[in-house]
């Protein structure tokens, strides 16, 4: 939904007459009908800052921004007491993606006056490699934009558009680098879009491309199947849903300026593809398991495990960022071996040719054989386009090396994937190599790059004994072998222990940093499914006499931001009974208030405190354990009063506090080691 203000450069064929209801099949569709939205087709775009076009909302994967209600999609922005805004905006990235057709989703938009922006669309599959605008962009529907509102018809008129790449003779850099179209359809004063449900779709072929709504066509554009300006859209694309707040499109670049109502709710109750049945091509769908890696897939080199290689020139390229010098040609030596100079910076990549789609590696490793007899810090890197930014895991001298020793021998080093905080379906840097300006030159040596597929996950007893001496558990968190305790950029140092139970709590003061946060985070990814139902809880113990805020947290999944819940702890407001007063309180968190945005059958982080107002002086933490609900614990947990609600969820009987604003999800993902 990027916008760029360019130069048209389509020839309108005019409105089409043909009947859009011919023959066609359904090959693909989601309805919503389950209770959840389907993260093997949907995952979210997360952030504020901006979008491109100066949109005013933080996009979050909250439950209160994107959810299934009555067999809908339900994509809702909500104003904050501060005056700032979230919502969702859902894709289809690395998940699904298709080539022709015609496609279609039946949407009922809400009322746009003034500052909201709905839109469904859809962006070229290499994104990630080729960028904006030369991916392609086709967009479907387009609301609330500033001619309608100027007009007083924003209720009534709609935009599809389409965007591609394209340099003229006197190329610019600016205006002939997008190519734009935009087609405003204007049903009239009488007809409300918002009122009712509407059709918008799109038919696609290797000639043409036709936008419509409710089986009436609005513009139709030639591609021409031979005319290489219009490559974008003769390759797949996949789909975005969102509801944007402000920015271009609307023209309103102030929170104060936004006068739609609030929450405003996007009902989406299907997205359908067909394939239309015609002999001169067919549709391509593309679906993540289709594209999918098994075994031991290979980067670089020869090695014996390796059961599928990527090909250089074909699937990646090596790519010298900076002062990293050949010691041989790839041709002349089987191992990459590079002289690096002191005082510099060095860097390298394996760029990938599309997006690698590594789904099953998450559990995995990725494995290389390294040599060299330099101290300094070498970090090893992975990104893709699916995740806000790359991650790096830091190989340190005398610190966690992973195998890694400094002798100028060869090492295998085996970096356990669960550290990356990546989209694995859309691996676009397969391996990077980095470090800062060494002190000395040294020579860098690497060969037999691979990942190793996952390894099962590992699935806990009735009771799981996360942190805790005394529980009867079935299973427990072995520190240090299945996992750490990490406490974040050292915001809490160790305090004066009083144990719950046992001879050991976790008991911490601020380090002085204004924010706070730890959490156990495990070494692969756990299987807590079975404490997905109505009776499992979280179980610890808690103590603190101070009024600074704090969350409680889980987090499922490899994206940073996402299937990451929050329960927020605020002094005279405390949610389960607890209270500030300086002493022991058992503390039951109902497994139900974490599952609706973490996915229980993939949890990485299975217990986290994190603070984002202030210091806090003191707080002990003890007897962490998980509860099925099947098999009761030796310490048995009070009955629940009440438990926290947002937004559309509904009140149990009884009485309980009022609800409160979803916390924001803050906290980086951990640094550093505490046991």
């Amino acid at each position: 939904m990027l916008v760029k203000q360019s130069a048209m450069a389509l020839a309108i064929l005019g409105i089409c007459t043909s009947s859009l209801t011919s023959a066609k099949t359904l090959i693909w569709e989601d309805n919503f009908d389950n209770d959840s939205i389907d993260k093997s087709i949907w995952t979210y775009d997360v952030g504020h800052w901006g979008w491109g076009n100066n949109e005013l909302q933080n996009y979050t994967d909250d439950s209160d921004n994107a959810y299934i209600e009555d067999g809908n999609l339900v994509i809702q922005a909500l104003r904050n007491s501060d005056g700032s805004y979230t919502s969702a905006r859902l894709k289809t990235l690395g998940r699904l993606s298709y080539k022709y057709g015609s496609i279609e989703a039946r949407i009922k938009l809400p009322d746009l006056n003034a500052g909201l922006w709905p839109a469904f669309w859809q962006l070229g599959s290499n994104y990630g490699q080729a960028g904006w605008p030369a991916c392609g962009e086709l967009d479907i529907l387009e609301a609330g934009m500033a001619e309608a509102l100027n007009s007083g018809s924003v209720n009534s008129a709609i935009s599809g558009a389409f965007h591609w790449h394209h340099e003229s003779d006197d190329y610019t850099g600016q205006a002939d680098y997008g190519q734009s179209k935009n087609l405003i359809e204007d049903f009239g004063s009488n007809s409300d879009l918002t009122e009712e449900y509407h059709i918008f779709g799109m038919t696609w072929t290797p000639d043409s491309i036709t936008m419509w709504v409710d089986d009436e066509a609005n513009e139709i554009i030639s591609i021409g199947s031979e005319d290489p300006a219009f490559d974008e859209f003769r390759q797949e694309h996949f789909l975005i849903l969102n509801l944007a707040v402000g920015g271009l499109f609307p023209q309103i670049f102030t929170n104060e300026e936004i006068t739609a109502p609030m929450p405003a709710k996007m009902y989406v109750d299907y997205v359908r593809i067909y394939d239309n049945d015609d002999n001169n091509y067919s549709t391509e769908i593309i679906l993540a398991e289709d594209s999918a890696k098994t075994g031991n897939v290979g980067i670089y080199g020869e090695n014996g495990n390796i059961t599928e290689s990527l090909e250089l020139g074909t699937d990646t390229e090596l790519y010298i960022w900076n002062n990293m010098e050949s010691v041989a040609s790839l041709e002349d030596s089987e191992a990459l071996e590079f002289n690096i100079g002191a005082g510099d910076w060095f860097g390298m990549g394996f760029w990938m040719h599309y997006d690698l789609n590594m789904m099953h590696y998450q559990n995995g490793h990725l494995n290389l054989r390294i040599k060299t007899t330099s101290t300094e810090t070498i970090g090893i890197g992975i990104a893709s386009t699916g995740s806000a930014s790359d991650t790096w895991i830091d190989l340190v001298d005398g610190g966690e090396a992973y195998g890694l020793k400094r002798d100028g021998e060869w090492h295998q080093v085996s970096i356990p994937l669960s550290k990356y905080a990546l989209d694995f379906h859309t691996i676009s840097q397969a391996l990077m190599i980095r470090g800062g300006a060494p002190a000395e030159d040294f020579t860098l040596a690497i060969d037999d790059i691979y990942f190793s597929e996952g390894e099962t996950k590992v699935i806990p007893g009735d009771i799981f004994a996360l942190y805790s001496e005394t529980a009867e558990s079935d299973s427990t968190f072995e520190l240090g072998t299945d996992g750490n305790l990490y406490v974040w950029e050292n915001t809490l140092v160790e305090a004066p222990q009083s144990p719950f139970e046992g001879e050991k709590s976790l008991s911490y003061q601020s380090s002085g940093a204004g924010w706070f946060g730890m959490a156990f985070t495990a070494d692969s990814y756990y299987d807590l499914s079975a404490f997905d139902n109505n009776t499992a809880s979280l179980n610890f113990a808690l103590k603190t006499s101070s009024n600074t805020p704090f969350k409680i947290g889980m987090k499922s999944g490899s994206i940073n931001d996402v299937e990451q819940k929050w329960i927020e702890f605020n002094s005279g407001s405390d949610p389960y009974d607890f209270i500030r007063d300086g002493q022991w309180h058992q503390v039951s968190i109902p497994i139900n208030d974490f599952s609706d945005e973490v996915d229980m059958s993939n949890v990485i982080q299975l217990f986290e405190l994190l603070g984002v107002e202030g210091n806090i002086d003191a707080i002990e933490i003890d007897n962490i354990y998980f509860s099925s609900g099947t098999t009761e614990p030796s310490c048995q947990r009070p009955p629940r009063k009440c438990r926290p609600h947002y937004g559309r969820h509904k009140h149990p009987k009884g009485k309980c506090k009022p609800c409160g604003p979803r916390p924001p999800k803050k906290g980086p993902r951990h640094t550093v080691i505490e046991g």
